[in-house]
């Protein structure tokens, strides 16, 4: 049988099956929408190859053809049971974790020790991992603990790197997440992964002008096709806000954001996220419809606290009863560690876009400091948090405001945070005592 990079073996006689199958697996793990046609094109090859099944649904879903990635997870548990000759050990296992995902996440950790290059699995575990450590308040840390096995083993690794520069940023490595994303980037430049870690670091460390730069030369020469394409436009329209051009913010916006054009599965909370931004920034006129209409149409399915607290901004700029059944939803969500602090935030918003700004603050005000608990990154954990110092700041309390973004401060340099302190600050020492 054939084996990849990593020396593991692959249930295949067909070697052109196999090399579809490693081109496959590679285009996924740098994020990369040619990796379905990759898996399809090994599943025409060897129909009975369970694992490029497998590598279909993940592809597929990350997409958000979540129908279609239903049916490919659904053929690998087929052969899985129905020729569990032609799987190795490893390959049934691999199956099995990402199918269906044990709640002791501990049995990924051991997977990943005996197969430190099952990087199908570790990717998959990885998102898992962050989303329920983050709902939990226990950080990314587990990410970079479950990942240490194949880091050991593979110290070069472009796919390794790039999968861990961004946990490694969240949890504060900022040099070593940097190194690990320009390691990533250096043997595969189209790395989609890497980019966004590496975007993050020079994001937390205040290098918005690199940001800027990076961006322009990425969207240039880079091919658009990857699930995280209108994410990194996301990250484009910020530096405009950063440089205090919300103008270009909106065109940037427009161009490759709005839900009109954009059809990935992050583009509701990117989309929701800028156009609350310029609200904060008093920008008038903003296109709210096409959002709420998004999140009308998506929040029946299965989603995580992010997306719901994005939906609520969309929601809370035009329709009442959405975010009402969004809100009924949550408070139904008796067994969600997070459940109290996304009620808060969502009641938050929802007093904001009513102007009852003091409201707003004292719900946002109870939670902030759990944040963390909205799942995502810091970067999309701030929208809590500059809709708290604007709330503030329209109630009264622009001293409090001034001292949150202060605060803030220490942890990343922001022109626009300091602009608004000044502001702040100004409006402060002006008001009647």
């Amino acid at each position: 049988m054939p084996t990849d990079r990593y020396g593991q073996r692959v249930s295949t006689v067909d070697p052109a099956a196999a090399a579809a199958y490693f081109d496959a697996v590679d285009a996924y793990l740098v994020l990369d929408d040619a990796a379905a046609d990759g898996f399809t094109k090994a599943i025409t090859l060897d129909p009975g190859l369970a694992v490029a099944h497998l590598g279909l649904g993940l592809s597929l879903a990350a997409a958000g053809r979540d129908g279609e990635a239903r049916e490919a997870f659904t053929a690998a548990v087929r052969l899985r049971r129905e020729h569990p000759e032609r799987l190795s050990p490893r390959e049934a296992r691999q199956i099995d974790l990402v199918t269906a995902p044990p709640a002791n996440l501990a049995a990924y950790a051991e997977h990943l020790e005996a197969h430190p290059g099952d990087l199908l699995v570790l990717g998959f575990a990885a998102g898992l991992l962050s989303g329920r450590r983050i709902a939990a308040g226990t950080g990314r840390e587990g990410v970079l603990a479950l990942a240490a096995a194949s880091a050991t083993a593979f110290p070069q690794d472009w796919a390794v790197a790039g999968i861990r520069a961004l946990d490694l940023e969240e949890a504060w490595q900022f040099a070593e997440a940097e190194r690990a994303a320009e390691r990533s980037l250096q043997d595969r430049p189209d790395n989609r992964a890497a980019c966004h870690g590496y975007v993050h670091v020079l994001h937390e460390t205040g290098r918005i002008g690199a940001v800027e730069s990076f961006l322009n030369g990425w969207f240039g020469t880079r091919h658009p096709h990857s699930p995280l394409q209108t994410h990194l436009r996301w990250h484009h329209a910020l530096v405009a806000l950063e440089n205090d051009d919300p103008e270009l913010g909106l065109r940037r916006y427009h161009a490759a954001i709005d839900p009109r054009i954009s059809t990935r599965r992050t583009t509701l909370v990117d989309a929701a996220a800028v156009l609350w931004r310029l609200n904060i920034d008093c920008h008038p006129g903003l296109p709210w419809e096409p959002v709420a209409e998004l999140a009308r149409a998506q929040v029946a399915g299965p989603r995580g606290a992010l997306f719901d607290v994005h939906a609520a901004l969309a929601l809370a700029a035009g329709d009442r009863a959405a975010l009402a059944g969004l809100r009924a939803t949550w408070e139904a969500e008796t067994a969600r560690p997070n459940r109290d602090v996304v009620l808060a935030v969502v009641d938050g918003i929802a007093a904001h876009a009513d102007g009852r700004y003091d409201v707003a603050a004292r719900h946002l005000g109870g939670v902030v400091a759990a944040v963390a608990l909205v799942g995502g990154s810091r970067l999309q954990q701030d929208i809590v948090v500059d809709t708290l110092c604007d709330a503030l700041a329209r109630s009264g309390q622009a001293a409090r405001a001034a001292d949150i973004l202060q605060d803030r401060k220490h942890r990343r340099r922001s022109r626009r945070d300091e602009r608004w302190i000044a502001d702040l600050r100004r409006d402060s020492a002006a008001a009647p005592r």
